[in-house]
């Protein structure tokens, strides 16, 4: 049903759970051995750098496929419908050849099959937007692209559709809000409430998807991008600088310098309150994404209350910025030289162990090692979610 083996990625998490405790030596290296045995990877893989070369030498080749008959069918025909029903071809053959691809030489976001699985999306898109009739609205095309994007992050899994499927939706939401009178008004608070909603939902993927761990470990990625995304989207959306700016854009004609907006105070407060409950979240929750998040969101609060309220020169501001961030950064370091609470400065790995942390998820990774463990004193368990994709966990 999906483009990749889902036991296989289901696999390699199982495997890379077992490679970091093998590193804290909680497994030997027979036991690892034996997992590696057990829960059989096939995917052909690269390291970083040579994925994203192989995804731009292969999007390049895909264009250059493209532009010749491109080039000859635009010249034979000049209406829309026509062109548009070459993209659409011509996208379904991309798609073809990529899924092909896949199955035989085992590609896994390997940048070969992320570029097809972009390339045949953009040709679609392209082609099913050439039906429509001139002089929409944007808001019209993203509603008319959005559920083809749906479609195909759900049979990919791809991460850069995701990005794309959420962009639609946030453009969707802001372009159509702006057809009413009431829309620039209402702007922030539809906005906060989606990037809300959307956060509890990508947050606890069950709401979405059934209870089974083999498709949370195939949408772990797209479900991380779009906790990042709207969380960022709903601090912007209740930042005094971002509102004000965007109004003043939005008015016309465009005024020299962005008016005070209605309920000022009340966006003042959420600039500055929205940033603290991240960081209050994730300090209760052990949750690195909201930690940061909220240290950022911090840092852009003051930025915008200095942009409007100045009490010193920026180059003073920009010294006393720096100094106050370095020393609670030596501090923050010194302090958490030995653990406490559950924070330390060692390193981290990038996904938490409390993925493996049910008692189904143990007794898989135990039995194919062939012992149990007694757990030492330095390893905590609880309190966390895969849905997170290594957002969460002890640090």
């Amino acid at each position: 049903m999906k483009a990749y083996n889902e036991q296989w990625i289901y696999n390699r998490e199982i495997v890379n759970q077992a490679e970091r405790w093998h590193k804290k030596q909680l497994l030997t290296s027979e036991q690892m051995q034996a997992v590696r045995q057990h829960y059989p990877v096939e995917f052909r893989q690269t390291n970083g750098f040579i994925e994203i070369g192989l995804f731009l030498f292969t999007t390049v080749a895909i264009l250059a496929c493209y532009l010749l008959p491109s080039s000859i069918y635009s010249a034979l025909f000049s209406d829309d419908i026509t062109y548009g029903i070459f993209n659409c071809l011509f996208g379904l053959g991309t798609g073809l050849i990529g899924r092909l691809l896949i199955q035989r030489r085992s590609f896994y976001r390997n940048g070969v099959d992320n570029a097809f699985v972009v390339m045949q999306t953009g040709f679609v898109v392209f082609g099913l937007n050439q039906f429509l009739p001139n002089g929409l609205s944007v808001a019209t095309h993203c509603l008319f692209t959005l559920p083809f994007l749906l479609l195909v992050l759900w049979y990919y899994g791809d991460t850069l559709i995701a990005f794309f499927a959420i962009a639609a939706l946030y453009t969707f939401i802001f372009d159509g809000l702006l057809e009413f009178s009431w829309g620039k008004d209402a702007l922030p608070f539809v906005m906060m409430a989606v990037s809300g909603i959307l956060y509890v939902i990508t947050r606890n993927p069950n709401i979405i998807l059934s209870q089974s761990v083999l498709r949370s470990a195939y949408y772990t990625d797209p479900l991380n991008l779009a906790q990042w995304l709207s969380l960022i989207v709903l601090a912007a959306s209740g930042n005094y600088f971002v509102v004000r700016e965007l109004n003043g854009l939005l008015t016309k004609p465009h005024p020299a310098e962005a008016p005070e907006i209605s309920l000022a105070i009340l966006f003042w407060l959420l600039t500055f309150v929205i940033p603290v409950l991240y960081l209050w979240q994730g300090i209760q929750k052990k949750d690195r994404m909201l930690i940061i998040l909220g240290i950022l969101g911090l840092i852009a609060a003051f930025i915008t209350f200095h942009e409007y309220k100045a009490l010193v020169p920026l180059n003073v501001a920009l010294t006393i910025g720096g100094v106050v961030l370095v020393g609670l950064a030596i501090t923050g370091i010194q302090y958490l030289r030995k653990p406490k609470n559950g924070f330390t400065d060692a390193p981290d790995d990038d996904s938490p162990d409390e993925f493996f942390l049910t008692s189904e998820m143990l007794t898989t990774i135990q039995a194919a090692a062939g012992a149990s463990h007694a757990p030492k004193h330095d390893v905590k368990f609880g309190g966390g979610d895969f849905g997170g994709g290594g957002s969460a966990g002890k640090y």
